[in-house]
């Protein structure tokens, strides 16, 4: 496993070069850890002092909610990270459980360690989270935003453009099942199921599993900007 190469593909030390990389983890307190398919990773409630970054494998992150059943909060995929937010709260404390959808090797790193080492050592790193913590602000601003638009298929045309502009690509990585991507929208899925075929059938979208491909941008666009 290269994981100078695997770190690369996460945000924080996407501009770091192999130097920086060895040098910051030679001051970080950090660790390795591989779990089986369907290790519960983190338990919602429970105090964290890391924050992970998957190196390999797929995780699920999900809350309970009081009836005990579990409600999908979407996926980390390989470079992507959780806790992150969590970590550095005042409460510290995780607010969503994550579950290893397949064998997975996770780096944890401790946050006292980024805070006092890797400001020393590495102040780049403090950059790019405070970037990071900037942008997902941003984010969440954004999803507030699907949850009150009323039409389903601008709903369903704003997630899959918003995903097309982040990624720079036709073919957009959803990164959540037809469930998921349904209870992140607050929508039923077999609504949600028939709209996506109507916008296949006319053109917009051709769709298998979590991948999506936009096969008329103008069309989705017009969709987009009739709200």
């Amino acid at each position: 496993m290269n994981i100078l190469r695997l770190l690369r593909n996460n945000v924080l030390f996407a501009d770091f070069e192999d130097g920086e990389i060895n040098a910051l983890f030679d001051s970080l307190k950090s660790k390795i850890v591989k779990y089986p398919k369907g290790k519960i990773i983190l338990q919602e409630g429970n105090q964290i002092e890391a924050f992970g970054i998957l190196l390999n494998g797929l995780l699920l992150k999900y809350i309970t909610k009081p009836n005990g059943s579990r409600e999908a909060k979407g996926t980390v995929n390989q470079g992507g990270m959780f806790g992150e937010i969590d970590v550095f709260s005042q409460e510290g404390v995780a607010t969503y459980s994550v579950v290893a959808a397949d064998e997975s090797y996770i780096l944890y790193v401790d946050r006292a360690s980024v805070i006092n080492d890797g400001a020393r050592v590495c102040p780049k790193l403090l950059t790019n989270l405070f970037k990071y913590f900037t942008s997902r602000m941003k984010s969440m601003n954004k999803d507030t935003g699907y949850l009150v638009i009323k039409s389903m298929r601008l709903k369903i045309a704003k997630l899959i453009y918003d995903k097309y502009l982040e990624q720079g690509n036709l073919n957009v990585e959803m990164g959540l099942n037809r469930n998921e991507m349904a209870e992140y929208l607050n929508v039923s899925r077999p609504s949600m199921s028939r709209e996506m075929m109507r916008m296949r059938d006319e053109g917009i979208i051709t769709f298998r599993k979590d991948k999506i491909t936009i096969t008329d941008l103008a069309a989705l666009e017009a969709i987009v900007k009739s709200n």
